[in-house]
């Protein structure tokens, strides 16, 4: 075991070391623990934490963010700011556990954010989930740089939903969601809405995001870090990948549909 999580903390330094030749102010990670945790032959937790604890202690200076999506805001009509859960992994849990973090006001796409930047980010007010206002936006703006560790594209590149909505895709349209948002049970607005460029339900089954990451692996602004089969990762700079998107569905309106 001990060799195991030796092996494991010397991959995930070389790891780091990658990242921070970009020397970046702002950062996604999109993260999977899974593959680390089967290939290194260590405990779920113990990853999980492990990498939490080094992207603080080695972006300590630069605004960090994870994704924290939940479904509670469209299946149960009702948010809670601390305690719905994020379906984007254990670490985005953690970190929401830690108190540490600040959560943006998307109740369907939040972020969880920590850094220089924060209160900057809190002052934003969106107009769509993806569009102007919001945190899409601004990491779109600010150039910042996006990881999905252990994910392919297909699966750890939730930022290039936004170039369906700048392309205007037929098979998504915009829908008002509504529900009462609460923070730790406490309820704080009744009635709020959030509007979303959201898939029509007829095409939910035909769905492909395998076809457009071709498109981008053409593009050499797109890297991929492979350390181990247990840490590797897509590295990119948010703009570069959404203004690729947008070319990709401007030139396929459906490219992510199986007609």
């Amino acid at each position: 075991m001990k060799n195991n999580e030796a092996n494991f903390l010397k991959d995930l330094n070389k790891f780091f070391k990658k990242i921070k030749k970009n020397e970046d102010k702002i950062i996604v990670f999109q993260t999977d623990v899974i593959p680390s945790a089967i290939f290194y032959k260590l405990n779920g937790k113990f990853v999980s934490t492990t990498i939490l604890e080094r992207i603080e202690k080695n972006f300590y200076n630069k605004t960090i963010l994870f994704p924290a999506f939940s479904n509670d805001f469209v299946e149960k009509k009702n948010y809670d700011i601390f305690l719905s859960k994020p379906n984007t992994g254990i670490i985005p849990n953690l970190a929401l556990k830690s108190k540490k973090y600040h959560r943006t006001e998307s109740p369907l796409h939040s972020f969880l954010i920590k850094g220089p930047q924060t209160k900057l980010v809190k002052s934003l007010k969106q107009i769509t989930t993806w569009g102007a206002g919001s945190v899409f936006n601004w990491l779109y703006e600010n150039k910042a740089r996006w990881i999905s560790l252990n994910l392919e594209l297909n699966r750890g590149c939730a930022i290039h939903h936004m170039s369906e909505e700048i392309a205007r895709v037929p098979y998504r349209f915009f829908k008002v969601f509504n529900g009462k948002i609460y923070t730790n049970r406490k309820l704080l607005n009744q009635n709020f809405n959030e509007k979303k460029y959201s898939y029509y339900l007829k095409y939910y089954n035909r769905l492909n995001y395998n076809k457009w990451p071709k498109f981008m692996r053409e593009n050499i602004d797109y890297k991929k870090i492979s350390i181990s089969k247990g840490l590797f990762a897509s590295s990119f700079l948010v703009n570069n990948i959404v203004n690729r998107s947008v070319k990709y569905y401007k030139k396929y309106p459906y490219g992510s549909i199986d007609l």
